[in-house]
């Protein structure tokens, strides 16, 4: 499986951009000069980026590497910026992935980079990339309004959501009369995204699951649906247009070494929890999103025995009641555990989500459909995120017991 990319050059030229015109010449004091044309990496040739930036030493602390515009701003806590890239590429399906060249990267052991933005991210080492700490390319749900218990995705991972049609979680069913509305459904990516269920008392179906794709390009993963309407059983704060959003899908990154790619830290991209009900809106959950996508590419690549690297889905969120709210989905998460659906309400009327992806199962949970409720109308529950990508391309990789990779990696 190769991916087809295109070159796009900014108008002075990719090595004008960088403030470089000489050919590039990377040293390698173990084997010599290392010239662009003996390293043919998959979709790109490396002799068009131009010379790289400087090697990137990355010790304990927050950043963030937003590719929002051009190849991306890689900022400190304090939003100071350390690198900032013009490189694109335009792929095959002519999406645009942000491009950072860079002589070697390390991020030690207590740094997190988190990875946001509209475009997925290549990184392009012309010696190694060690990851000892963590880098987050996953989106994450959290609760924006506590008084109406209003959720949605509050960090968008590096190009989620992008390009996903039938790969997107359904909505759900709009409530009728007295009833709950129905939940939404998982998004698709790898797999299959799970099933909504129906509200208590009704029956519309719930929102079906998005569709798995083959990984073609980079990248991110794709949403879940929205629950359907609240419908005449809403009472403030909630309306009866009233809703729970779906999760987005994880994000996108691809990591090309010249020599080696070491991992002893974590690297994530996966899909957020689906929100839960809104306060007294007997909505369904919305959907969870997909994994996401993550790649290496080197002559070695190694996964060391602390090394963690997940493209899991996330959990759908659970229906609320008419006098309660739905609980959240929760975020793909970066061991071996599964991301659970939200839990069913207090009420006991609101009905729980379906899980998240997790190993080889790669699609997501569907909601379970409940019963009737003695306290009137409940939501359904959102389907559970399908699982992202982890792929592989090098002739010699070793992975250390008990390193953890959810879902099994594919060779490319």
């Amino acid at each position: 499986m190769r991916s087809v990319w295109l070159l796009v050059l900014a108008s002075l030229g990719c090595r004008s951009v960088l403030g470089f015109d000489e050919p590039i010449t990377v040293t390698d004091d173990a084997n010599g000069p290392v010239l662009c044309e003996t390293w043919h990496p998959q979709g790109f040739d490396p002799c068009t980026l131009g010379a790289p930036l400087p090697a990137l030493h990355l010790g304990p602390g927050e950043y963030v590497y937003d590719t929002t515009t051009s190849g991306g701003t890689l900022f400190d806590s304090a939003r100071h910026v350390i690198v900032e890239s013009k490189l694109t590429l335009t792929q095959s399906d002519r999406s645009v992935v942000a491009v950072l060249s860079i002589d070697a990267l390390a991020i030690d052991a207590g740094a997190t980079v988190s990875v946001i933005g509209l475009k997925p991210l290549l990184v392009v080492a012309w010696s190694t990339i060690a990851v000892n700490g963590a880098v987050d390319a996953g989106s994450h749900v959290g609760v924006t309004d506590t008084l109406l218990h209003t959720a949605q995705t509050v960090r968008f991972g590096a190009g989620a959501n992008e390009a996903c049609a039938v790969n997107a979680g359904s909505d759900g069913s709009n409530a009728l009369t007295s009833t709950g509305s129905s939940g939404g459904g998982g998004g698709g990516f790898q797999g299959t995204g799970g099933a909504g269920a129906r509200g208590t008392g009704a029956s519309l179906p719930g929102g079906a699951g998005g569709v798995s794709v083959p990984a073609l390009v980079i990248r991110g993963g794709c949403p879940g649906g929205a629950s359907g309407t609240a419908g005449q059983s809403a009472t403030p704060p909630a309306a009866q247009s009233s809703q729970a959003l779906g999760g987005a899908g994880g994000g996108a990154i691809r990591l090309v070494a010249y020599d080696s790619i070491t991992v002893a830290g974590s690297i994530s991209a996966n899909g957020a929890g689906g929100a839960g009900a809104p306060q007294n809106s007997a909505c369904g959950g919305g959907g969870g999103g997909s994994g996401g996508y993550v790649a290496f590419e080197a002559r070695a690549v190694t996964f060391g025995a602390t090394g963690t690297v997940t493209a899991n889905g996330g959990g759908g969120g659970g229906g609320g009641g008419a006098a309660d709210f739905g609980n959240e989905g929760t975020d793909g998460k970066i061991d071996l555990q599964v991301a659970p659906g939200g839990a069913i309400s207090n009420s006991g009327c609101g009905q729980a989500g379906g899980a998240g992806s997790l190993g080889m199962q790669l699609g997501g949970a569907n909601a379970l459909v409940a019963g009737m409720c003695s306290g009137g109308g409940g939501g359904g529950g959102g389907g559970g995120g399908a699982a992202g990508f982890i792929l592989l391309a090098s002739t010699n990789i070793t992975t250390t017991e008990p390193a953890k990779l959810s879902p099994p990696p594919l060779m490319q």
